[in-house]
């Protein structure tokens, strides 16, 4: 499980560094995966993709295991708008509860 408080922490560094390129915003989150929206223009020299695994690599910052996490799931949410799931690996350890 990655706590509510570590996804926060993460989206908030995420949008610090991506703003206005990309932000991202937690829509729902329970013991085994979580949600993002992501908006922005996304810098076409990059794949959307890689917008999406860079939150990944904000969470290692607060000590998740970024093998413990993958994306499951992209749906196209409207004009330049992805919403993104995400699963925690059962058989990985996520983490840390708080940051």
């Amino acid at each position: 499980m990655v706590s509510p408080a570590v996804l926060e922490a993460a989206i908030g560094a995420y949008n610090e560094y991506h703003s206005p390129m990309a932000t991202a915003e937690l829509v729902d989150s329970t013991a085994d995966a979580f949600a993002v929206r992501f908006e922005g223009p996304f810098c076409r020299m990059c794949c959307d993709y890689d917008y999406f695994e860079d939150l990944i690599y904000e969470l290692t910052e607060y000590g998740v295991d970024s093998a413990a996490v993958a994306v499951e799931e992209i749906e196209y949410d409207g004009d330049e708008t992805f919403l993104v799931e995400y699963v925690v690996q059962p058989n990985r350890r996520a983490g840390p509860a708080e940051p």
